[in-house]
């Protein structure tokens, strides 16, 4: 091959562009494998938070609307079962009355297994709500 003087050598100049091309190449490909792990990771994480404020939410409490929600149900349901099986004028009633409140409370602690019922957990709240409408003494006797 003859060179031409002041011509440029195009072997040259297409061999240095394909250097820089593959040099981009491998450039692009470890940015690639960056960004692929950031989201891997940023997805691992996000699971594990997630995680996180699942076990927040199940271990919250009652709010004390809720604790007064519950007290109210269950001064109404009392009140109901001592109606349905005693008169109001019987001096029987008022001791029949606390008598249930008190086997209400006990037996919703136990069925939700804390020690004060407002402790129940926020996310028990409906099934306690529906424990209390539902609630019968011969289902305990």
């Amino acid at each position: 091959m003859t060179l031409i003087p002041n011509q440029p050598d195009y072997l040259t100049i297409v061999e240095r562009q394909l250097q820089l091309t593959e040099a981009q190449g491998v450039a692009i490909r470890g940015l690639w494998d960056g960004m692929k792990q950031m989201q891997d990771d940023v997805a691992e994480k996000v699971g594990e938070v997630q995680m996180m404020v699942q076990e927040v939410r199940d271990s919250v409490t009652l709010t004390d609307s809720e604790c007064y929600q519950l007290q109210s149900l269950v001064r109404k349901k009392s009140n109901t079962l001592t109606k349905d099986r005693y008169k109001e004028s019987d001096e029987k009633f008022k001791d029949m009355v606390g008598r249930y409140r008190r086997m209400i409370w006990s037996k919703l602690k136990e069925r939700f297994e804390v020690a004060k019922y407002s402790h129940v957990r926020r996310i028990d709240f409906d099934d306690a709500v529906d424990f209390i409408k539902e609630f019968r003494p011969e289902d305990y006797i």
